[in-house]
């Protein structure tokens, strides 16, 4: 008989496999909306568009 072998890693596969599984942001609140394929389109445009990072962030 084989002696047990307790698992001690604090990542459990069951939980990387998850679909709402993020291992840096374990205590994130829910999101109430999903960020839409648009959204991000969107986003990227308004990035090549301005002169410089500053402006992006000022311009959200």
């Amino acid at each position: 008989m084989k002696p047990r072998i307790e698992d001690k890693r604090r990542v459990k596969l069951t939980e990387i496999l998850s679909d709402n599984y993020i291992p840096f942001m374990e205590g994130r609140p829910e999101r109430r909306t999903m960020i839409s394929k648009h959204d991000i389109l969107d986003l990227k445009i308004l990035l090549h568009t301005v002169k410089d990072v500053n402006h992006f962030v000022m311009s959200l």
